[in-house]
């Protein structure tokens, strides 16, 4: 009797793969659109504008409570964050068709960043459910764009080379600056030649902030007669559009220890 009631219980299940709460099923966010992949602005007027739609599918879930897209700068950091719709109110242009339209407007920039803005889009239901993250990306292109400039530099005419076993430390500054904002300057760098007419690599400047980048550096005691003599150094900077400056020249007699 036992046996029977149990095979009775056995044979009542039944399997499914049927999503049995709706609420716990998460949307589903697909096909990406935005209106253009380069955004084309000037440093004084800046305004990054585009239009962005995503398809969303709801998964046999809730209804979405909202729909986002963030954009993040060059440096990663987050330039806006914009509410989708589905309410067929410009952008959008039919209400209820699950497309969800949202209209980028970054219009208040103190610097213009130019290069790759990246974008994340993600929606969210009435259960608190997320939909999986959508990404993409575009470009942003100063149209007048002018060429960094260094202003002026900072190093000693002359430096007596330590006598051995010792050593002094040199630090060499300059001023930069760029029409289109200091946040356009992407590196700052030199170039020596020696006395001998050697071209050293170029070397990387340290910003300190306010356009003021330095290098610095302990000089010692040579016995290599290249090293005494007027070592000639040439300053550029470049911005963000790979464009550089001018040069600016300088100069350091080293002399050779009493």
């Amino acid at each position: 009797m036992m046996l029977a009631a149990a095979l009775f219980l056995s044979s009542c299940e039944k399997e499914s793969d049927e999503i049995l709460d709706p609420s716990l099923a998460s949307p589903v966010i697909s096909d990406l659109v935005l209106s253009k992949d380069t955004v084309l602005t000037t440093s004084s007027s800046p305004l990054i504008n585009l239009i962005v739609r995503v398809k969303v599918n709801l998964n046999g879930g809730e209804q979405i409570s909202s729909a986002k897209c963030t954009v993040l700068d060059p440096l990663n950091a987050t330039a806006g964050v914009f509410q989708l719709y589905d309410n067929g109110s410009g952008p959008d242009t039919v209400a209820g068709d699950m497309t969800y339209t949202g209209s980028i407007n970054i219009d208040n920039i103190q610097c213009l960043l130019v290069g790759t803005y990246d974008m994340e889009v993600v929606c969210e239901n009435t259960s608190g459910l997320f939909s999986n993250l959508i990404t993409s990306s575009f470009y942003v292109v100063n149209t007048a764009n002018q060429p960094p400039s260094v202003i002026s530099s900072s190093l000693p005419d002359s430096v007596v080379r330590p006598l051995p076993g010792d050593s002094t430390l040199l630090t060499i500054t300059v001023n930069v600056n760029d029409p289109d904002g200091l946040c356009d300057i992407r590196d700052v760098s030199f170039v020596t030649v020696r006395p001998n007419g050697v071209t050293l690599p170029a070397i990387p400047m340290s910003g300190s902030g306010n356009g003021v980048y330095s290098f610095s550096n302990y000089v010692s005691y040579s016995t290599d007669p290249s090293s005494y003599g007027y070592f000639k150094y040439t300053f550029t900077a470049r911005d963000n559009s790979n464009i550089l400056s001018a040069p600016l020249r300088d100069s350091i007699k080293f002399i050779s220890p009493r």
